[in-house]
């Protein structure tokens, strides 16, 4: 059995969830798409305290901000 990386994380309002390194492109690519055009995308997720694989629903007419941490480049507190 393989075991997944989850590195990068979605947050969206007070609720966050990891997301698979392998599934990173395309869940950026489907919130800008929800975000954008205001409709509802199916995001690939895992829950951030156990890691279970999860299906969260945006609904990109109705939310104002998601957060998309794919850890590219440096953190503030990071040189590169």
């Amino acid at each position: 059995m393989t075991q997944t990386q989850i590195t990068k994380r979605l947050v969206i309002g007070r609720h966050q969830w990891g997301i698979a390194d392998a599934d990173a492109d395309q869940v950026a690519s489907l919130v800008r798409d929800a975000m954008t055009n205001g409709t509802r995308a199916a995001l690939p997720l895992y829950d951030r305290s156990g890691g279970h694989a999860v299906t969260v629903y945006l609904n990109g007419a109705a939310t104002s901000v998601v957060e998309i941490d794919l850890l590219k480049g440096p953190r503030p507190t990071e040189m590169s």
